[in-house]
C-alpha cells in the first residue's frame, strides 16, 4: 500500500509541482494564485503539499555537496576534496576567500513560504477534510518551512520572519530578527512537527515524519548551541538535542544503523536501509546520468594513457563519466581519518599501526585490499591505489604513470625528464590527489556513449540514524559528559567502521576533554568526518559550528574580527605520489595560482547581497558592510 501511495504521489507532484522564484531578490509576496478546486480534495490537496517538497529538499542548497561550485556549499569547500579542471585544480569561491557582498547565496524563497502559508490556511479552515488529514498535513508543512530556514539561517544567522500569508498590501520592509529568535522559530516548528506527524515507518518514502522532525531538530540545536550560546556547556540547546535523541529511541547497540555500503551504493539498497529516515529520490522517469554525482565524481577513460599504462595497467571498458567536476578527488587529509584495526584488533590511526613497519608494499601499509583493515566506510567512499572498480571490471591504478593518475598532477611531476614523455592519464581528466570519490556511485550503472542517454533511479541520503547518533554524542561532548558522548560515538565506528565494540570503547576510554585539540574532541570531527563525507556538505558546516563555539558565538559581532581561525579550512591540500612499481610512496602537496586556501572568521556567515540589503531593508553581516 505504502508503494502504491508513493508511487501515486510523485505522479501526481510531476504533474502538480510549480517552479519557485529563481530570483530571491524578487520580494512579492505570492508568485501565482492556487484554484479554488485544490482544495475540494484531500488527494488534490495532498499534491500540492507534497509539490513543495520538490523544491525545498532538492535545493542546492540541502543536498549541499552537489551545489554550484561559486557556493558555500560543495565538498571542496573544505580540505576533504579537491576539485580539477583538465589541466589544474581550482578553488571554490569560500576556499579562495574570494567571497563579496555582490555575490548571490540566495534568501528565504518567498514564493515557498506564501505556498506554505497558503496551505496552512486553507487545511486548517476546511470543514471537508479530516483532522487527521489536517494534524499530518500541517505537520508536514512545518516540517519543511523548518528546512527551508534552517537552510538559510546556517549561512546568515538571523532572518525574516515570516510566518503568515502576506498580502499585496503588507510591508515588505520586514527586519531581520535575532539569531536565537531565528533558531527558536525553527526548533518550534520541528517541535510542532514531531508532535503531529506518525513515525517514518507508518508514512510513505520520501515524506516527513515525526522521526523526520526529530533528527532534523538535533541537527538544528546543535548548531543554534554554538552560534546563539557560543557553546557553553548550559546551552539549553543542547538539552534539547539530546531530548530529541531520547525521543528517537537512541540504544548503545544500535539496532536501527544499516550496512553503510547499502545507503550510498545501489539505489535498492538504498531505499531499503532501515536507518535512512528522511530520503530524496530521482526516478529514471525525468532523471539521467547527468543529474546525479555520479556524472561528476566518477572516472572518466576513453584510452589515452601512456604506452607504460597500456602494458602494465590496462583498461578495457570505455567508462564515460566525467570526473573533476564535484569534489571528486579525495585528499590525504580525508583519507587520513579512516581509522586501522590492527593486528591485536586494537583501533589505531593508520601511521600507528604495525603494518607500515611490516607492509610489503603501500597497498599493505595502508589500504589493506585482502583483507579490509581500514575502516569499513573507506572502501565504501574512496577509490584508491590497484582497487577494483566499475562493478569489479577494472583495476584502477593512481599510481606514477598508471592509468587513472592525471598526468599534470604533482603525482607524475618530473616524468618527462625520467621518462622522456608524459606519464599517467594524458586526457588529465582522472585524479590529482591519488584517489577518487565513489561514495553515492552505483557501481551496477554500465556506461554509455552519451551519458545523458543513462537513465537511472537515485536516492539521496537527507536524514538518518548515523547523524543522529554523532549528533547526541556532540551534545554531550560540548556539556562535559565524556562518557555519553563516548558512548554514543561507538554505534557508528561498530556497525559502519567494523571495529569491535571493545576495541572501540578501549580506543576511545583514554580520551576526554572538549577542546580543539583535545584527544576526545578530535577523536569525534574524525568519526564525523569518515561518518558524513559528501552528505549535505556536513564536513563545512561542522567545521563553522565547531569553530564558532571556539570564538564564543555570534555575540555582538565581535568574532568577524577577533574569531577563531579554523585550521581545517586553511593551507595546502595533500595528495599521495606512489611509486610505479606500488612499493613506495610520499606526500605532496597541492595549490592553485592563488596560493592556500583561506579562511577568516567573516565568513562564519556570509554576506547578503548588497543590492538585496537595499531592496528589502535588511541589515548586512559583520565584516561583509
Amino acid at each position: 500500500m505504502k508503494k502504491i501511495l508513493y508511487t501515486g504521489i510523485v505522479s501526481l507532484c510531476l504533474a502538480f509541482t510549480t517552479t519557485s522564484c529563481s530570483d530571491f531578490l524578487d520580494t512579492r509576496p505570492y508568485d501565482k494564485i492556487i484554484g479554488d478546486d485544490t482544495w475540494t480534495s484531500e488527494t488534490l490537496a495532498e499534491s500540492y503539499v507534497y509539490s513543495i517538497y520538490s523544491t525545498v529538499l532538492q535545493k542546492s542548497l540541502w543536498l549541499g555537496a552537489y551545489g554550484h561550485r561559486y557556493s558555500c556549499h560543495s565538498e571542496s569547500s573544505t580540505k576533504n576534496a579537491m576539485t580539477g579542471t583538465l589541466n589544474s585544480s581550482y578553488w571554490s569561491r569560500d576556499r579562495s576567500e574570494g567571497v563579496t557582498a555582490d555575490d548571490n547565496y540566495e534568501w528565504l524563497d518567498y514564493s515557498v513560504l506564501w505556498r506554505i502559508h497558503t496551505a496552512i490556511d486553507e487545511i486548517s479552515a476546511s470543514v471537508i477534510f479530516s483532522d487527521e488529514f489536517k494534524s499530518r498535513t500541517i505537520g508536514e508543512l512545518k516540517f519543511l518551512r523548518a528546512a527551508h530556514y534552517f537552510l538559510f539561517a546556517r549561512q546568515y544567522g538571523g532572518l525574516q520572519i515570516i510566518d503568515r500569508v502576506l498580502s499585496v498590501e503588507d510591508d515588505l520592509q520586514i527586519p531581520r530578527s535575532s539569531i536565537k529568535d531565528t533558531y527558536d522559530f525553527i526548533i518550534k516548528d520541528l517541535q510542532d512537527a514531531a508532535n503531529a506527524l506518525p513515525t517514518t515507518g507508518e508514512v510513505a518514502r520520501g515524506r516527513a515524519s515525526s522521526t523526520a522532525a526529530y533528527a532534523l531538530l538535533m541537527r538544528v540545536a546543535n548548531q543554534a548551541a554554538a552560534y546563539v550560546d557560543g557553546g557553553t556547556a548550559q546551552s539549553e540547546y543542547y538539552d534539547k538535542v539530546i531530548a530529541a535523541g531520547t525521543a528517537l529511541g537512541l540504544d548503545v547497540d544500535g539496532s536501527r544503523l544499516s550496512p553503510y555500503y547499502d545507503m550510498f551504493r545501489s539505489y535498492e539498497t538504498a531505499i531499503a536501509a532501515q536507518e535512512q529516515i528522511l530520503v530524496v529520490e530521482r526516478l529514471k522517469l525525468n532523471t539521467s546520468l547527468h543529474d546525479t554525482p555520479m556524472q561528476y565524481q566518477g572516472l572518466w577513460h576513453a584510452g589515452n594513457i601512456s604506452e607504460y599504462a597500456k602494458k602494465n595497467y590496462p583498461i578495457h571498458a570505455t567508462m564515460n563519466y566525467w570526473g573533476m567536476d564535484g569534489g571528486s578527488w579525495p585528499t590525504q587529509d580525508l583519507v587520513d581519518d579512516y581509522l586501522v584495526e590492527d593486528v591485536d584488533g586494537s583501533v589505531k590511526y593508520w601511521e600507528d599501526a604495525s603494518y607500515v613497519q611490516t607492509g610489503s608494499n603501500v597497498d599493505e601499509k595502508m589500504y589493506f585490499s585482502k583483507d579490509k583493515k581500514r575502516d569499513l566506510r573507506f572502501y565504501t567512499t574512496i577509490l584508491y591505489d590497484s582497487c577494483l572498480y566499475f562493478n569489479g571490471q577494472e583495476r584502477i591504478f593512481f599510481r606514477r604513470d598508471g592509468n587513472c593518475s592525471n598526468s599534470n598532477s604533482p603525482i607524475n611531476a618530473g616524468a618527462e625528464d625520467e621518462y622522456g614523455r608524459r606519464a599517467g592519464d594524458l586526457d588529465n581528466y582522472n585524479s590529482s590527489t591519488g584517489y577518487a570519490m565513489v561514495k553515492y556511485h552505483y557501481d551496477h550503472v554500465v556506461s554509455l556513449p552519451d551519458p545523458g542517454s543513462q537513465k537511472l533511479d537515485y536516492c539521496y541520503s537527507v536524514l538518518r540514524y548515523g547523524e543522529a547518533y554523532l549528533n547526541m554524542a556532540e551534545a554531550y561532548l560540548m556539556k562535559g559528559d565524556f562518557a555519553n558522548a563516548r558512548k554514543y560515538m561507538i554505534p557508528t565506528m561498530v556497525k559502519h567502521g567494523g571495529f569491535s565494540a571493545e576495541k572501540a570503547a578501549q580506543y576511545l576510554n583514554s580520551k576526554s576533554g572538549n577542546g580543539w585539540n583535545d584527544p576526545l574532541f578530535e577523536a569525534y570531527k574524525r568519526e564525523r568526518n569518515v561518518e558524513m563525507v559528501y552528505e549535505c556538505n556536513d564536513r563545512y558546516w561542522s567545521l563553522l559550528r565547531w569553530g564558532m563555539r571556539q570564538s564564543g558565538g555570534v555575540g555582538n559581532g565581535t568574532y568577524a574580527t577577533g574569531g577563531f581561525i579554523i585550521p581545517e579550512l586553511t593551507g595546502s591540500l595533500r595528495g599521495i605520489r606512489i611509486s610505479r612499481d606500488g612499493q613506495t610512496y610520499n606526500f605532496f602537496t597541492v595549490n592553485n595560482a592563488i596560493g592556500e586556501a583561506r579562511f577568516t572568521p567573516k565568513r562564519y556567515l556570509v554576506p547578503l547581497n548588497r543590492k538585496f540589503c537595499l531592496k528589502a531593508g535588511v541589515e548586512q553581516n559583520p565584516g561583509w558592510e
